[in-house]
């Protein structure tokens, strides 16, 4: 059962009210989010370039500027070196179109998922050698790759890194030793010595924040906005925080894809056939449609597709390539929902589900959805989890962790272990011989040091609110909160003592729940997408199983029983008619 918290903000909540002109509701949710002064308040609410920090603020980011204009100046061949995620292709996207049209040599090489993996490696720098390049462009990788980026030196290439994960570092007397590749420049606001004033950028925002210093930095003046759209896409799919700067690429690509939906022409086409090219586009569709396609063809197939999908004019070509990265996703599904239900069986049926570290193998799994099924038996059991498969050269699998557990840091602990390894506090890559699964499963756990309270998921709730407070007004306020994610949740409320007044069970399965609630000051509309075996269990403690058959049938719409209800509030827009809606997260007996 999850902890219910409730925030208790520091902060002076009438000032805001009188200094913003919100509501104190609102004032609240914000203070909770940290936006207390007015530079926060109107990058969070409103879009303008002025908010913008300067890009050569961000360490090495002059010099890597100074690189590319003397290669372009040379006509040297430069290569944007890759990722096959969202993040690593749209970088590359934005990279690669915004040199060539400021007549740079320009190519792009996307490693592939399965032959090579994550990252610089030598085949692929051995590879890229024969083109004839002069210098290698990382995005979205190559911070960690000290002994490849030697290689490349050693070969007479130049190397810029551009990239936003957690640098390597070494342990001594208590203090971390940051270790850092020996790159020509390191484009990373997350090394210790760089003091840009937002150091949560995915990948594709710091390519933007290139592009845009770089134009600046040439006196060019050029429409960024396509660069910007993937810039968006990228922080959204990435799960970085969406607060400050991230936010304001969020917000502001959608504005622009909303305003100009032909902006790209394999994007619009990717909109096209998903349906989704004549509705308003939302962060939503970017993270469960268009970031999932684009995903796919890294995971199945080559992530070249993607790329070439965005960077071609070809008509019939994008056409094709975006009927096949659709289809892709259609199978990806297909084998995530298979791999997941075998993974919960072995779970449940063996003694890994009583380690706190979750670490399953099994050789069927396509590696390149390992990821996602880490995240939905994380979720499912709120442990850390990895999820490893059978590889080309050994093993290969993919965490996803929980708040309390820096996965990169316990996975530095038994770094030994590993053929390769990366990724930051939430999620982590890792290549290792199938010898060492179980060796790695015991160390992993033997290291952790999560306590019973570190594995209750935690529900944070901003404030307790009467039902009388909560009007269509409110609704809309909140909605100003949007584009919602990572560190911008959607605003959560509490109400005790609430009582059913009407109940039905619908969906195809009977399992989604509506509701009419009071808590004697109103009465609001209410819905459960995923608390329906929650609530029968509630039910099977109060009332008789044929009572509870009846209720889920329709022919008794009453429970007599008090709830406290944990929630968000929305609009709910039917007929043409606007409602509030409560959005139920959770709930117990009162």
């Amino acid at each position: 059962m999850a902890k219910w918290i409730i925030r208790n903000p520091k902060a002076n909540i009438p000032k805001m009210v009188e200094e913003f002109g919100i509501s104190e509701i609102f004032a609240t949710v914000l203070a909770n989010r940290d936006i207390l002064t007015r530079r926060k308040l109107n990058t969070y609410l409103y879009v303008d370039n002025m908010f913008f920090f300067n890009a050569l603020n961000m360490k090495d980011m002059e010099k890597a500027f100074r690189k590319i204009i003397e290669a372009i100046s040379k006509n040297q061949l430069i290569c944007i070196y890759g990722d096959y995620d969202v993040d690593g292709v749209t970088s590359t996207v934005i990279l690669y179109k915004a040199l060539k049209n400021i007549g740079a040599n320009v190519i792009y090489y996307i490693p592939d998922r399965e032959e090579e993996g994550y990252g610089l490696n030598i085949n692929a720098i051995n590879d890229v050698i024969n083109k004839g390049v002069d210098i290698i462009f990382t995005c979205d990788n190559g911070i960690a790759s000290i002994e490849e980026v030697d290689y490349i030196k050693q070969n007479n290439m130049d190397i810029i890194i551009l990239d936003h994960h957690e640098p390597r570092f070494l342990e001594k007397d208590n203090k971390k030793i940051e270790i850092l590749p020996n790159a020509d420049a390191i484009v990373n606001p997350k090394q210790e010595d760089c003091h840009y004033e937002f150091k949560a950028l995915s990948a594709g925002g710091i390519s933007y924040k290139f592009v845009q210093g770089l134009y600046e930095y040439m006196e060019i003046e050029e429409d960024l906005d396509e660069y910007l759209v993937f810039a968006s896409i990228s922080t959204v799919c990435d799960i970085v925080d969406l607060l400050d700067e991230n936010r304001l690429i969020v917000k502001m690509g959608l504005e622009i894809l909303n305003n100009n939906k032909c902006i790209n022409k394999g994007l619009f086409e990717i909109l096209k056939v998903n349906n989704i090219d004549e509705k308003l586009i939302n962060e939503t569709d970017y993270g469960f449609i268009i970031g999932p396609c684009i995903n796919a063809s890294g995971r199945l197939e080559s992530a070249l597709k993607a790329v070439e999908l965005f960077t071609t004019n070809d008509e019939e070509n994008i056409k094709k390539l975006a009927v096949d990265l659709l289809n892709l996703n259609i199978e990806r599904k297909n084998l995530t929902h298979k791999a997941v239900e075998d993974i919960f069986y072995m779970v449940e049926n063996s003694n890994i589900k009583n380690d706190k570290v979750l670490v399953v193998y099994n050789d069927k799994i396509h590696e390149s959805i390992a990821g996602i099924v880490a995240g939905r038996i994380k979720e499912a059991y709120y442990k850390p989890t990895f999820v490893i498969t059978k590889s080309k050269d050994g093993a290969k699998g993919s965490g996803r962790s929980i708040p309390a557990y820096n996965m990169f840091e316990e996975l530095l602990k038994c770094s030994n272990l590993f053929q390769k390894f990366g990724g930051h506090k939430m999620a982590a890559g890792l290549s290792l011989t199938e010898e060492n699964v179980d060796l790695f499963r015991k160390t992993i756990n033997e290291n952790c040091m999560l306590s019973n309270e570190d594995l209750q998921e935690t529900i944070t709730i901003d404030k307790a609110l009467k039902f009388s407070q909560i009007t269509l007004n409110l609704a809309k306020e909140l909605y100003k909160m949007k584009p919602i994610g990572k560190e911008n949740s959607n605003a959560i409320f509490a109400t005790k003592n609430v009582s059913i007044k009407n109940i039905r069970f619908v969906g195809k399965e009977n399992n989604i729940i509506q509701l009419i609630l009071t808590d004697n000051t109103a009465d609001l509309k209410a819905i459960s997408f995923n608390g329906y075996n929650k609530f029968l269990d509630i039910l099977k403690k109060v009332i008789p199983n044929d009572e509870i058959e009846k209720l889920i049938l329709g022919i008794k719409k009453y429970v007599d029983l008090k709830l406290d209800v944990v929630y968000s509030i929305e609009v709910n827009i039917f007929n043409d008619i606007e409602n509030v809606q409560l959005i139920l997260k959770d709930f117990r007996l009162s």
